[in-house]
């Protein structure tokens, strides 16, 4: 099944809603870079909200670039997109390995980090590009960019990432954004 991403309104149109289903994009991304299970789950998450944040541009000659610089194993990751979106990145430790979290789960955060920033750089044709910066504020990148479209580009948002990973590859990877 394809990667899709599906926009709509809700409430008398007064609530901008994105879900995303970039499966492919992040399996792709898993086998190219031969990312560990952690690093699948923090860079598919930001490859899927830098997917959505691509759509979400006007112009096929716009250009998006996302950073997240942490304290983190992982260091650093970038994606680049255009509005299509056709999203490229990199991670600069693909093989981080870490304990599971206190749930059992894999522990993004602490790959991540909880300290540093996302860096987004918005070339949308004017002069000079858009950058917007913010502070990393639990190394979860969902909650992360929430704090971002709020502190710098002014947007109420909620935002869910997940990517599900199994021995065998990705098996889902999604967004909600609003």
């Amino acid at each position: 099944m394809p990667d899709k991403i599906i926009k709509f309104l809700a409430h008398n149109q007064k609530i901008s809603v994105i879900c995303a289903d970039t499966t492919n994009l992040v399996e792709k991304a898993r086998k190219t870079h031969d990312l560990s299970p952690v690093v699948t789950a923090a860079f598919g998450r930001m490859l899927t909200i830098t997917a959505i944040m691509g759509a979400e541009m006007k112009s096929a000659k716009n250009k998006l670039t996302v950073q997240i610089k942490g304290n983190g194993p992982i260091e650093m990751m970038v994606a680049t997109t255009n509005n299509f979106p056709k999203v490229k990145g990199y991670v600069v430790n693909p093989q981080v390995d870490i304990p599971l979290n206190e749930f059992g789960k894999l522990d993004v955060s602490e790959a991540v980090g909880n300290e540093g920033y996302i860096n987004v750089i918005k070339d949308i044709g004017l002069k000079d590009p858009y950058i917007g910066i913010s502070p990393l504020t639990s190394g979860e990148i969902a909650d992360d960019f929430a704090n971002y479209f709020v502190t710098s580009e002014q947007r109420n948002s909620a935002v869910a990432l997940g990517v599900l990973v199994d021995k065998n590859g990705v098996k889902k990877a999604r967004r909600l954004f609003n």
